[in-house]
């Protein structure tokens, strides 16, 4: 007998929705959003239990600790649903979520079985977020000199000997405020670092992360990004599938498709092809470093190989399992 949960879950509580195969409810439960109360709640419930939840903040979280205790277990895009009509609440919500699993209507699901990934992924995240507060800063240093009229430029304003010469332009009244700019900066750069080391130690406890290194345009840090987003490749049906979701796929963008000739008749524009990656990272691939070219030589095509097998990395283009 197969049972449909819908749980609509929050900060403090889960709503909990039951669903038989021929769509009756068979009731509702609100559960504390605790990994041993929901655990104890799914041992309750007979037969084949199908969970199905939208994506958010815990959901990576409770796909590991529920998906033990369950036949399968499927997340959603919070973007991709739209509830029944009406009114809405937690239950109707979860009820919705039930009964769409039940009828096979979901939207595509996201991929949540990280396993021994799980690491790599919040250093992953957490790394792209201090990197993101370092720039902010950044941001604010040279957006505070141009307040004050002083044109700062290049990289110079942020390092400890070329800042002194651009705090002389300034004011008595704006240097007390850009001093605190200073060792927010400064403090967030010696975390930066030390996020940096932990994020490239870790991606290196993976062997497929010397494979992705040897790529032009690829170092320590984009390695380490797609193994903690991809994954496996074998939630992928084909190769393109893979690369695109890597952005590495073609990408044609184009816009006045039409000129005129000199003789008058009307042709194509040409269209630039280009790679999923940004212009930068496209021109960086053309600079291979010496380092890397030195690090795709030692690396034998059987090596490569044994790489690919032993860290569950095979060519996309032998699997033939469907994306979730």
């Amino acid at each position: 007998m197969e049972r449909y949960i819908g749980l609509d879950v929050h900060a403090a509580s889960c709503t909990a929705a039951i669903m038989d195969a021929r769509g009756k409810r068979l009731g509702a439960h609100v559960i504390e959003t605790n990994g041993e109360s929901l655990v104890k709640f799914l041992a309750t419930q007979p037969g084949k239990a199908k969970l199905c939840m939208e994506e958010g903040t815990q959901s990576e979280w409770l796909y590991q600790v529920l998906s033990p205790h369950v036949v399968e277990i499927l997340v959603i895009r919070v973007g991709e649903t739209s509830g029944p009509p009406g009114q809405k609440n937690d239950e109707r919500d979860a009820y919705d979520l039930a009964d769409r699993h039940r009828r096979d209507a979901l939207p595509s699901t996201v991929w949540k079985d990280a396993g021994k990934l799980t690491t790599l992924r919040q250093l992953v995240k957490v790394h792209a977020s201090i990197v993101r507060d370092t720039v902010r800063t950044q941001n604010r240093i040279k957006a505070l000199y141009r307040s004050r009229g002083v044109n700062a430029t290049g990289s110079s304003v942020y390092t400890n000997k070329g800042r002194k010469k651009w705090l002389e332009l300034l004011s008595a009244n704006s240097l007390a405020s850009m001093s605190l700019l200073y060792a927010q900066y400064d403090q967030l750069s010696e975390v930066r670092e030390r996020a940096h080391k932990d994020l490239v130690a870790e991606s290196h406890r993976h062997p497929i992360a010397e494979v992705l290194e040897t790529c032009p345009g690829l170092g320590e840090i984009r390695a380490a990004q797609i193994i903690a987003v991809v994954m496996t490749p074998d939630r992928f049906r084909t190769r393109q599938q893979f690369w695109s979701y890597c952005g590495l796929g073609i990408v044609m963008r184009s816009s006045s498709d039409w000129v005129q000739m000199s003789d008058g008749r009307w042709a194509r524009a040409q269209v630039q092809q280009a790679r999923g990656l940004s212009a930068s990272r496209t021109t960086r691939c053309s600079r291979w470093s010496s380092r890397a070219r030195r690090r795709a030589s030692s690396c034998s095509t059987e090596r490569r190989c044994s790489l690919r097998t032993t860290s569950g990395w095979s060519p996309p283009e032998r699997n033939r399992i469907s994306r979730r």
